[in-house]
C-alpha cells in the first residue's frame, strides 16, 4: 500500500492484511454456522476455512465462484436472509479499519 505521496508504507500494508484476515476469520465462522443449517452452503463452497484459505493461495477464484453460486441459489430460493448472514460481523464497524 502506498502513501499519499505515492511511497510504499509497510506499515498500513501490514493493517490492510490484518483486516483481511480478520474479516476471513469472521466469515469463516458465519460460513461454519451455515453449513450446518443449508445445505447449498455445504454443497457450494470449498471445504474447511474457505474464506482464509483465499487470503494464502490460489482460491480467490474459486471462493468467488463459490460466493456468487451461493448467493444465486438463495435468491432463487427466497432467502437472502441466509446469503446476507454469510457477511454479518464484516463491516467496519465491527472490525475497525486501523490502517
Amino acid at each position: 500500500m502506498n502513501t499519499s505521496d505515492g511511497r510504499y508504507d509497510p506499515a498500513r500494508d501490514a493493517a490492510a492484511l490484518t483486516h483481511e484476515a480478520a474479516v476471513a476469520r469472521v466469515q469463516d465462522a458465519n460460513l461454519a454456522q451455515l453449513r450446518r443449517e443449508d445445505e447449498d452452503a455445504d454443497r457450494l463452497f470449498p471445504p474447511g476455512p474457505a474464506f482464509t484459505d483465499a487470503l494464502v493461495d490460489d482460491a480467490m477464484r474459486r471462493i468467488g465462484v463459490a460466493t456468487e453460486a451461493y448467493g444465486t441459489a438463495k435468491h432463487a430460493a427466497g432467502r437472502m436472509d441466509l446469503f446476507h448472514r454469510l457477511f454479518e460481523g464484516t463491516g467496519d464497524d465491527d472490525i475497525p479499519w486501523t490502517g
